[in-house]
């Protein structure tokens, strides 16, 4: 049957043996359920062709139809990239006989994932229960936007409703001026993620217990600890985000405020984005300097001008004092250099700088992301060949790539009715000629696969994944305590990757935390309990470290080492964000550390990956906001000469994290069944390059630059 030319798996993925069946529309679902696919489950997405939503909505809009193709439901290249590595099928399920289909499907499936408002299922007669009773191991996760219980759960939001109301939106912009917002629906794309999470949780939860669940995710309260440390600061220090110089733009500080925490880390200068030559739309880069030392290397790189080697400037007070006229200074510089070339000659030198990139940049300029091949060319059916965003890590043992490009809609419906579910060929015929396939009054002049499936009276041959249970193993444990319960993780994280670590201990992991002699450098990071500078008193530190146990360890002695290596035999997931290849020259890398414990899983995230010519560059939450796309997309569209912004609250970290616990979460559920760990290597840049919504995609298909948008969700 009519088919996208596929990338063949020739190896085994983390999924293998996963069937979903996917109800989802618009964003966050499609997003959730395209990375299950990557990772080897086999999707089988319910289609309606009278909710173009399911579609990306407008079919012309989103990432729209390329030049020079039909504008129809098969050619939304938005579309085509959200929902790779499915299939498709179309189904009435308002209907007797289409509700009888679902069931069935229902039954020969592992979980079932939508992200309609909550009562859809229910009133189909498929809420949980009805479900456990078809399959009594069933996963269930419902994806709507406040949840299954409460009292708002009957009402309906989108991401940016979500953003808002979560606080996210009033991290970004300028003091005096309304918020920012994003610029995207930045909790579609991570609403996605969570799926993703709390899917692959379920899915080893149920391999180690023998039991399935109803996940009821609510996407706008995901939203609310990705503030960062602002509601500690409300609950603790009674302060409030509404205040004289909140939110900073993308300084640390506002100039002229009390010198007060403003959830971007460190509180230095510089920290800002700044326009370079030759003065376009896109040319800016962002700057920071996180020290004495960084920001006398910087004056060098700019040539030691008169102004920069005034005493007033040597210590960060009086950065911070002066940072009107140091801004101002450091611009007339950029003003005279691309942005690439600003990056390269402060990187050489050891000062942390990126450029602001946009959606054309993150393609066509980026040499990381072509590197680490961020983008991988698949054959669509009706669009031809375009490429897809791919994965931002790698598995050593189970890779994860786009395999196909988007289904045609109802393109796999022989297959699935009568190659899967058994039903004749005459069923399938009086499906589609009664309403159950397709509408009775809808056209399907432009999907002629149709007529050819009306025609073919062969037997369909089913190549997927035969009815039955999934190949998981006899369950080793009882039901009780988190997803990861009995897990032992060892973290070695700064403020890259703790966040993945507070996710995996709070899912039930007994996760230890291995900090330096004195601590780790996060824990001077404000705002401090009481406003008291200490490293026992730090907010930062506080909202990103729960859940964990806590040790301190010098890996810098052979004592150290010796004693690390007895815990990672012990243990089943490593956690590190050192620069590449520290570990490795210590003699605890993966190759080092799997000697003693074959089923060991380690993750490396670090800002760039394992590898490309930008896999030693200095970082920072700023500078990743700006090489990954989001400051390219956030901003003000009504305030003449506005500067790109970055959202606040720590969200380059969060990304990466996300991204970091999908990949472990894969290698548990292939571990649970091979017995065998493996080697994760996630970037944080790639992390932030694929979370900008259908920007990317917008550039591929129509050449469209996306420029920045006041609170946009599109």
């Amino acid at each position: 049957m009519v088919q996208t030319e596929a990338r063949v798996p020739t190896t085994p993925r983390a999924l293998d043996g996963i069937r979903v069946l996917d109800f989802t529309w618009v964003r966050a679902g499609p997003w959730c359920t395209r990375w299950l696919g990557a990772l080897g489950a086999e999707v089988i997405k319910v289609e309606w062709p009278e909710n173009p939503a399911t579609r990306g909505g407008n079919i012309t809009g989103g990432a729209g139809t390329p030049e020079g193709l039909p504008a129809n439901l098969n050619t939304n290249g938005h579309f085509s990239d959200t929902n790779s590595n499915k299939l498709s099928i179309t189904l009435n399920t308002r209907t007797e006989r289409g509700i009888d289909l679902v069931k069935r499907l229902v039954s020969i499936s592992d979980i079932v994932i939508e992200n309609f408002a909550y009562g859809v299922l229910e009133r189909w007669g498929l809420g949980y229960e009805d479900m456990k009773k078809l399959r009594p191991d069933i996963i269930y996760l419902s994806m709507s936007g406040f949840g299954h219980t409460g009292r708002d759960r009957d009402y309906q939001t989108m991401g940016p409703i979500a953003q808002a109301l979560s606080g996210l939106t009033y991290t970004s912009g300028l003091p005096g001026q309304p918020p920012a917002g994003w610029g995207w629906s930045y909790m579609d794309d991570t609403g996605g993620m969570y799926g993703v999470m709390y899917a692959l949780s379920a899915i080893y939860h149920r391999n180690m217990t023998g039991q399935g669940q109803h996940v009821d995710s609510s996407q706008w309260i995901t939203g609310v600890p990705l503030n960062g440390a602002a509601f500690l600061d409300i609950q603790v220090n009674e302060r409030s985000t509404i205040r004289e110089g909140y939110p900073a733009g993308n300084r640390a500080h506002w100039p002229g405020t009390p010198l007060v925490n403003n959830y971007r880390g460190r509180t230095v200068a510089p920290h800002n984005a700044y326009r370079t030559s030759p003065g376009e739309y896109n040319d800016w880069c962002a700057i920071v300097c996180f020290s004495d030392d960084e920001w006398q290397r910087l004056v060098g790189v700019m040539g030691s001008p008169a102004w920069a080697v005034d005493k007033k400037f040597s210590t960060l007070k009086g950065r911070l004092e002066h940072q009107e006229e140091l801004d101002q200074g450091v611009e007339t510089w950029t003003n005279t250099l691309g942005k690439y070339e600003i990056m390269e000659r402060c990187q050489a030198a050891g000062v942390p700088a990126m450029p602001v990139q946009s959606s054309q940049d993150r393609f066509e300029n980026d040499p990381q992301l072509q590197q680490r091949e961020m983008y991988i060319p698949v054959t669509h059916a009706a669009m031809g060949d375009w490429p897809l965003q791919n994965a931002p890590f790698k598995m050593s043992e189970t890779p994860v790539y786009n395999h196909q490009a988007g289904p045609l809609i109802g393109g796999n419906n022989k297959d699935v009715y009568e190659g899967l579910l058994g039903i004749d060929h005459e069923e399938l015929v009086n499906g589609f000629e009664d309403g159950t396939f397709w509408p009775r009054d809808l056209s399907r002049d432009d999907y002629p696969y149709f007529q050819e499936m009306i025609e073919d009276a062969s037997a369909a041959e089913w190549q997927g994944l035969k009815p039955g249970p999934s190949p998981a193993p006899a369950p080793v444990e009882s039901a009780g305590g988190g997803a990861f319960n009995g897990l032992r993780v060892l973290e070695l994280a700064d403020e890259k990757g703790q966040w993945a670590g507070k996710l995996m201990a709070d899912m039930g992991a007994d996760l230890i935390k291995i900090e330096p002699p004195g601590g780790e450098n996060t824990r001077s990071v404000g705002p401090f309990y009481q406003d008291i500078p200490n490293r026992e008193r730090s907010l930062y530190f506080w909202h990103y470290n729960t859940s964990k146990r806590g040790i301190t360890l010098d890996l810098e002695t052979e004592d150290g080492r010796r004693l690390f290596r007895r815990m990672a035999e012990k243990a089943d997931i490593v956690i590190e964000t050192f620069k590449p290849g520290y570990m490795e020259s210590l003699g605890l890398g993966y190759e080092d550390l799997k000697k003693d414990n074959p089923d060991l899983i380690m993750c490396s995230l670090t800002p760039f990956g394992q590898t490309g010519p930008w896999k030693d560059y200095q970082s920072s939450d700023l500078l990743h906001l700006a090489a990954g796309g989001q400051m390219a997309g956030c901003g003000y569209d009504d305030l003449q000469d506005a500067p790109p912004i970055a959202p606040g609250g720590g969200q380059a970290w969060h990304m990466g994290s996300h991204f970091a616990y999908i990949a472990m979460g894969a290698a548990l559920v292939k571990r649970s069944i091979t017995g065998r760990g493996q080697y994760l290597d996630v970037s944080v840049h790639e992390s932030c390059a694929l979370t900008t919504e259908s920007h990317v995609n917008q550039y591929i298909y129509t050449g469209r630059i996306v420029p920045r948008r006041t609170g946009g969700g599109n």
